[in-house]
């Protein structure tokens, strides 16, 4: 029996033997895939195209991120069934891999060293968001300097601008 590393760090969760277990969506342009506060569990990888992540809605709405191939969203409601906690619309046309629980339900009982690995892989994903976060909230209270990651440069820019608009600053 060959001994397989669970912590490989050169697999991802588009390795061949994962792909049947993912259904392909389409979007065109505008559309959206998840809204914020929505009661949906299924987790999502990007094939093409561009996604925005917005969280609120008017005037008070806050681009978090742009998202393009390789990235993924919907993690979160995923594993804990919570409502979203942003809005997830294309920017133009997107193909997307869908992963539900009972996919991965599946690939637990068919296959369950390969779903370990999967949940392996998407738990350092998450793990790797909440870094980011960790930075992110320390660029917003002035503890750490983010010039060097332009793309948290400019998410900072826009939490701090979304937050001189409030009146009830935290």
């Amino acid at each position: 029996m060959e001994k397989v590393k669970l912590f490989n760090q050169s697999r991802s969760l588009l390795e061949p033997e994962m792909l049947p277990f993912y259904e392909a969506v389409e979007l065109n342009g505008g559309g959206a895939m998840m809204f914020q506060g929505e009661l949906t569990t299924d987790f999502f990888i990007i094939k093409s195209g561009k996604l925005e992540v917005v969280e609120g809605s008017g005037g008070k709405a806050v681009s978090l991120a742009i998202l393009g191939p390789g990235d993924v969203f919907g993690e979160m409601s995923f594993f804990d069934g919570e409502g979203r906690s942003a809005t997830v619309r294309s920017s133009g046309k997107s193909v997307l891999y869908r992963l539900t629980r009972e996919h991965l339900a599946d690939m637990a009982r068919t296959q369950p060293q390969l779903a370990m690995e999967y949940l392996i892989i998407l738990g350092k994903l998450v793990s790797d968001k909440l870094r980011r976060i960790d930075k992110m909230i320390a660029g917003v209270t002035g503890d750490q300097k983010i010039k060097k990651d332009p793309d948290l440069k400019r998410l900072v820019f826009n939490i701090k601008r979304a937050m001189k608009c409030r009146k009830d600053i935290f």
